[in-house]
């Protein structure tokens, strides 16, 4: 089983080095960080530490989902089994990518597979756990799937079914998107439990609850 990590990442120097220094302890088939016009070292911070670095300049890139878009189209001739998809920012513990992996071990007609952090429920601050719950129940009834954690940035998905999805989303959107086009396939559905960490500092999301669930909705019925 081959599996290519895509990593969007943006001024994320400080954090980016443990993250793909836990990447090391797992066989991966190519780990790609997509510098998304950083004003830092992350880029040289990436290829430190042995990844592939897409630079996206300032004014090229768009966000999150620009990023993830032109990480998969960079990947996406190769061959390979999975896209594997991790923040940079430190939020998502590498190591369990293992849950991942023993997961695929026993259900190895997997399709896409998603962390969940609802395990760590107690660690995830109250606004946060309110609007994604809200999204991930909102989408999965339009759906029609059961979502545990729809906004979870640590995924595994079969390239197969990502490579035949029509992506347009630039920003923090792009896994909701990833998701409720995916839902219009008969796919093997899987959740693994992972840490929820919250970094010590002011929130770095930029998303806007109940208007940027709505609005992924709309536009993802539209296509």
């Amino acid at each position: 089983m081959r599996i290519a990590a895509i990593l969007a990442a943006r001024d994320e120097a400080d954090h980016i080095g443990p993250v793909l220094g836990g990447l090391k302890s797992f066989d991966l088939h190519r780990v790609l960080v997509v510098d998304d016009g950083s004003t830092d070292r992350t880029g040289a911070v990436a290829a430190s530490h042995g990844a592939e670095v897409l630079r996206l300049e300032p004014g090229q890139g768009g966000g999150k989902g620009q990023a993830m878009r032109a990480g998969i189209a960079r990947l996406r001739p190769d061959d390979f089994d999975f896209y594997l998809f991790l923040d940079a920012d430190g939020q998502h513990d590498p190591a369990d990518l293992q849950q991942f992996l023993d997961h695929l071990a026993t259900h190895p007609d997997a399709d896409f597979v998603i962390g969940s952090r609802f395990q760590d429920r107690a660690k995830i601050p109250a606004k946060r756990w309110r609007t994604n719950a809200l999204g991930t129940w909102t989408l999965g009834r339009i759906a029609g799937v059961t979502w545990e954690d729809s906004q979870s940035g640590f995924r595994l998905i079969r390239k197969k079914v990502l490579d035949r999805l029509d992506l347009r989303s630039t920003g923090f959107a792009i896994e909701m998107e990833i998701a409720m086009k995916a839902s219009d396939w008969k796919l093997r559905w899987a959740h693994v439990p992972i840490r929820a960490i919250y970094l010590p500092g002011p929130p770095r999301s930029h998303f806007r609850g109940v208007m940027d669930t709505w609005l992924i909705a709309w536009e993802s019925l539209k296509c």
